[in-house]
């Protein structure tokens, strides 16, 4: 009498079902969880056969600017992927990518894309801003489009697009208007609009705002305000002269930037000052420079 087969058959053929079965169900309770909270096996599933934001999500990991390792490459692959889906974050993501490389194609790509965008926010008018402006990639130079984009992005609250425009203004010899707007990024903290708006100060004649601004900025390690307090604190003008005061702020100058304005002039300035100190003034700066701290 011959055995049946049937059942063997049924176990070739099961058997693989429940391979997969036993698979999926590890890789969805051992996976980790992704940015929105969902399973990133599932994530990476969805990428895969077509879902837009999937396929967004995959690449932020791959995005430095949007907390990812900096794999350029593989995060605008997924990028584009959801980009020609016209998903509009993936399209601004990629367009930044594209904007970060200097090569004119790739800038071209990234204005084609922030121009794509059928609401722009005030921080891609700022971008916009910077083509126009500045004639970036093959963008033809436009003053006043890239001055009507970056004023009405400042106006709408983007914070670098505040600082651009003050800093416009002041180059500009509007001294009142870019007090207005360098005044906002000064308030938070930024130490390059605390110590243009100490020189706007010292300039109309505001000497005690703008040792304030000064020394905000100084005490927040910035190297242009910290030699130019030590300027001041040598020679008495607008506070009263100091010579180991001098010395502590030089000496923190030229610890700043490579390369800069400030820490080439302070380290001329350290050697002029140290001639003229007592070797207790010398041991005073010093001890003072030692004990500073940046503020946050």
């Amino acid at each position: 009498m011959r055995k049946s087969t049937g059942g063997v058959r049924a176990w070739y053929v099961l058997l693989p079902v429940i391979l997969v079965v036993v698979v999926a169900a590890g890789v969805f309770f051992t996976g980790k969880t992704g940015p929105t909270g969902e399973n990133e096996w599932i994530t990476f599933i969805k990428a895969n056969t077509g879902d837009a934001q999937a396929q967004y999500l995959s690449g932020k990991p791959y995005d430095k600017r949007r907390g990812g390792i900096d794999d350029a490459a593989r995060a605008s692959g997924w990028y584009e992927k959801a980009a020609a889906q016209g998903h509009v974050d993936a399209q601004i993501a990629l367009a930044d990518l594209y904007n970060d490389d200097k090569g004119v194609a790739s800038r071209d790509k990234a204005f084609a894309l922030y121009k794509a965008v059928k609401a722009p926010s005030p921080d891609i008018k700022r971008k916009l801003a910077e083509f126009y402006l500045t004639g970036r990639g093959s963008v033809p130079k436009d003053v006043e489009k890239g001055e009507n984009l970056l004023h009405e992005a400042a106006q709408a609250g983007d914070k670098a697009a505040e600082k651009a425009w003050g800093q416009r203004l002041n180059s500009a010899g509007d001294r009142e208007g870019a007090k207005l707007w360098l005044s906002k990024c000064a308030d938070r903290g930024d130490t390059q609009c605390l110590t243009d708006m100490a020189y706007l100060f010292y300039n109309t004649g505001d000497q005690p705002k703008s040792i304030s601004y000064f020394n905000r900025a100084a005490d927040r390690g910035n190297a242009d305000a910290q030699i130019r307090l030590s300027m001041l604190y040598f020679n008495g003008m607008a506070v009263k002269k100091d010579l180991a005061v001098a010395y502590k702020w030089a000496l923190l100058a030229r610890k700043g930037p490579k390369g800069s304005a400030a820490v080439s002039e302070a380290r001329d300035a350290v050697p002029f000052i140290e001639g003229r100190l007592t070797p207790e003034q010398r041991a005073d700066g010093q001890k003072q420079a030692d004990a500073f701290k940046p503020a946050s």
